[in-house]
């Protein structure tokens, strides 16, 4: 790691042991790190660790409802990874139709970001950078969820998501269902 002058040398000393601690992933829920500078902070951490892209979406119905999903024991929004040739919407937009078997997208907002650390199979902690688009569909036909993504369950959700399924969803999407429902208060 080459560190940038600007960092002092606690905030360097800090910055090590925090990327060691990612890395191995011996970290507890809620973890707060102070530093001084997030932004170098941020960007050396994205330099030490793989970056996966991925699309998604928060997908609203003909009557305003949100499509959410059910997988791993926590209400989610359909994602996955970015395959080679494809832009981030293309993406975004096939990984609702294959995870949901919803037709008919169209993108209706720009990009929103989150970033999570999870462990992949081979045991490489990588940091997820999952690219959000609020999407609009008409779609009528039952949903189908993809098991073989161990979704147990699609679902279409009124909003304002309530308490309990939001509280039984990942912190980075309480922040995708916060962001764009307040983006549609704004709008509305």
């Amino acid at each position: 790691m080459i560190a940038p002058k600007t960092l002092s040398e606690k905030e360097l000393e800090k910055l090590r042991f925090w990327i060691d601690c990612f890395k191995r992933m011996s970290l507890s829920e809620n973890q707060i790190v102070e530093v001084e500078n997030l932004d170098i902070f941020v960007s050396e951490l994205m330099a030490e660790l793989p970056i996966i892209l991925a699309g998604g979406g928060f997908v609203l119905n003909g009557n305003d409802q949100l499509l959410m999903i059910h997988r791993r024991g926590f209400w989610d929004l359909p994602k996955g990874k970015l395959d080679a040739g494809e832009t981030i919407e293309q993406c975004a937009v096939r990984e609702v139709e294959e995870e949901c078997g919803v037709s008919g997208l169209k993108i209706d907002s720009n990009a929103f970001h989150t970033y999570h650390l999870y462990t992949e199979r081979n045991g490489e902690t990588v940091i997820k950078d999952s690219v959000w688009f609020l999407m609009k569909t008409n779609h009528q036909s039952a949903l189908v969820p993809q098991s073989e993504e161990d979704i147990e369950q699609a679902i279409w959700e009124n909003i304002p998501v309530n308490t309990e399924k939001m509280n039984r969803a990942y912190g980075s999407i309480q922040d995708v269902i916060s962001h764009f429902q307040d983006l549609l208060l704004r709008v509305n």
